[in-house]
C-alpha cells in the first residue's frame, strides 16, 4: 500500500475528515486530498503532523509492508524526502525503516541550502561526500568536506550544516537510530 492510500485509510478509520485532518496538521483539506490521491508529497515536517493525527509513527506510512525484507532496491523505487523551507532532498536507501537500525540516505543540499538552526537527537550519523563542499559543524567543530571525506558523530551534539561550494553537494548520509 502506498503512503497516500495509508493516510487515506486510517484517517477514515479515526473517523476523521478531510477537513479535520487538515486543522490538526495546519494545512488546507484540498492539500490533504492531493497526499491523500499521491498529486503531492508532504514534506517531511508535513508527514511527521500527519503520522501525529494519525497516531503512527512516520515510518509506518513509509513502509511497503509487501517489501518488508527487501534486499535490493532500485532507484526509481527509493521514497523522496523533501525538507521543508528549503531544496535540500533525500531519498530512502532501503524500502522500509521500521523494522531497521539505521536511516540510509542519498542527500541533496543545492547551492545556498543548508539546516535552518543546531540539531539533536539520540544516536548517531555517518556520512560520505559525493560532490560538492559540504560546511559541517558539530559541538564547537566545523570543517568544510570535500569528496571522498567522511564524518561521524554523536548526533546528541548541535549540528548543522550547509553547502559552501558553487555545486549542488551529494552525500550518503546514515542515522541511526532511524528519524522519520
Amino acid at each position: 500500500m502506498e503512503m497516500s492510500e495509508k493516510v487515506k485509510s486510517k484517517r477514515k478509520k479515526l473517523g476523521l475528515t478531510l477537513k479535520a485532518l487538515a486543522e490538526r496538521v495546519g494545512c488546507t483539506d484540498a492539500y490533504v486530498s492531493q497526499i491523500e490521491t499521491g498529486k503531492a508529497v508532504p514534506s517531511i515536517s508535513v508527514l511527521k503532523k500527519i503520522a501525529t493525527a494519525l497516531d503512527v509513527q512516520v515510518r509506518d506510512l513509509l513502509s511497503d509492508e509487501q517489501n518488508q525484507d527487501k534486499i535490493f532496491l532500485s532507484k526509481e523505487e527509493r521514497t523522496q524526502i523533501i525538507y521543508p523551507g528549503s531544496h535540500i532532498f533525500a531519498e530512502l536507501l532501503v524500502s522500509k525503516i521500521s523494522n531497521k537500525a539505521m536511516e540510509p540516505l542519498y542527500k541533496v543540499v543545492p547551492v545556498g541550502c543548508g539546516s535552518a538552526k543546531d540539531h539533536r537527537h539520540v544516536g548517531e550519523e555517518f556520512g560520505y561526500i559525493l560532490k560538492g563542499k559540504l560546511e559541517l559543524k558539530v559541538g564547537d567543530q566545523v570543517r568544510i568536506l570535500e569528496p571522498g571525506d567522511s564524518f561521524y558523530f554523536a548526533s546528541t551534539l548541535p549540528h548543522s550544516y550547509k553547502n559552501a561550494g558553487d555545486v549542488d553537494v551529494e552525500t550518503i548520509w546514515v542515522v541511526s537510530p532511524p528519524v522519520l
